[in-house]
């Protein structure tokens, strides 16, 4: 249990996690003097924004957080109060609402609930699952996809469908989000209807299913015990906390950009097609050689990984260390409870993977758009690869 203390630097923690990523590459990019033209560009491929847009997007990325983190902790804190679930204290459930709304917003998956998300009361709270999906799934959206989407909501236009208003990149980021919640909802009841959701009527089913689907993809938060969730199960998990939420999102993973465009360039290369595109617009080289860069180290690390722990704990076994290193790189959350039994190279591991996946999305950003400066062109060679 956490001091009182130690909750406040959880919930501060937590707020810089979600957001700070984001505000540093804005205000990096509009205050720092030197090499500005690559900053520019790193901005540009990170918010979706120019440079001098950069500015107002910062304003907006703090607004739309504290926001939708205040409705967040009203819809919390008079469900709470008025039914003294969780605390008679007036207090402390206003400070249950702010910390667990931050927790939803920024897809930290920690609770400090008395016996996490699988306390009785909060599996007969549906309300209150709910309003964390609701919470969790908007943080995982992305503060450009919710910007691009209220824009649109306020200057309707006439003769255009509101889908079609929206940016490419937001129609992908929801339509995928959407897609990638349905597959896992489909496939949970489907496998699990003899495990996590033996004896539940089908309304908890469904809602169990989709919270347990959703979270896995980068909030962490889970209203079942990990280890009642069968195999088939887990490794789908696994694959959506590696695919992750959208580019400038509270979540982590590849990103579902990346995943998308990997998945339209392989299609591309099995039909013959010279282009890669999506929406009648072709996806310029570059970005496909980024996305495969990027799932290429996600990949690298998670065998690196793998491997140590399994020589640092041979006493676990590789599907348990598996679904750990793709928690940490992703920044769920989620356990199989082995984390706490781990030596301390595991965990110093798993530190690590926590860290690279929080801030991979700059970094690797920077990395992948610096050119170096040439006025020649190699010879092309031709190798076989199948």
């Amino acid at each position: 249990a956490f001091t009182i203390k130690g909750q406040f630097v959880l919930i501060l923690l937590m707020q810089l996690g979600g957001i700070n990523i984001i505000c540093f590459a804005t205000f990096l990019s509009t205050s720092y003097k030197q090499n500005k033209m690559h900053t520019q560009s790193v901005m540009q491929e990170l918010l979706n924004t120019n440079y001098s847009g950069s500015k107002t997007m910062l304003k907006t990325i703090l607004l739309y957080t504290f926001f939708i983190e205040l409705i967040g902790f009203l819809l919390f804190f008079f469900h709470w109060n008025h039914n003294h679930f969780y605390s008679d204290s007036v207090s402390r459930n206003l400070f249950l609402s702010a910390f667990h709304a931050v927790a939803s917003f920024c897809n930290s998956g920690i609770s400090i609930i008395d016996g996490g998300m699988t306390n009785p009361l909060f599996l007969e709270d549906c309300y209150t699952q709910w309003v964390t999906l609701l919470l969790f799934t908007i943080g995982s959206l992305g503060f450009v996809t919710l910007h691009d989407v209220n824009f649109h909501l306020l200057h309707r236009q006439k003769g255009k469908r509101f889908w079609k208003r929206l940016n490419i990149s937001s129609r992908i980021t929801i339509g995928m989000s959407a897609a990638l919640v349905c597959f896992g909802f489909i496939c949970y009841m489907l496998l699990e209807r003899h495990h996590a959701c033996e004896g539940l009527g089908f309304g908890k089913r469904c809602m169990q299913s989709l919270f347990m689907v959703s979270s896995s993809r980068s909030a962490g938060f889970s209203t079942v015990d990990t280890n009642l969730i069968s195999m088939p199960t887990l490794i789908i998990f696994m694959i959506l906390m590696f695919i992750g939420c959208s580019p400038t999102s509270t979540g982590g993973g590849i990103k579902i950009t990346t995943f998308y465009i990997l998945v339209k360039s392989t299609i591309a290369t099995i039909r013959n097609k010279k282009e890669v595109s999506i929406a009648k617009r072709a996806i310029p080289g570059h970005l496909i050689d980024k996305s495969y860069t990027v799932v290429m180290l996600a990949l690298s690390l998670i065998i690196t990984s793998v491997i140590i722990i399994s020589i640092s704990d041979p006493q676990f076994q590789l599907e348990q260390v598996l679904f750990e290193v793709c928690s940490a790189l992703g920044n769920v959350g989620m356990s199989v409870n082995v984390c706490g039994q781990l030596s301390t190279i595991g965990k110093s591991v798993l530190i690590l993977l926590m860290f690279i996946g929080r801030i991979t999305i700059l970094q690797m950003a920077i990395s992948v758009t610096h050119k170096a400066i040439r006025n020649y062109s190699l010879v092309k060679t031709s190798l076989s690869i199948s």
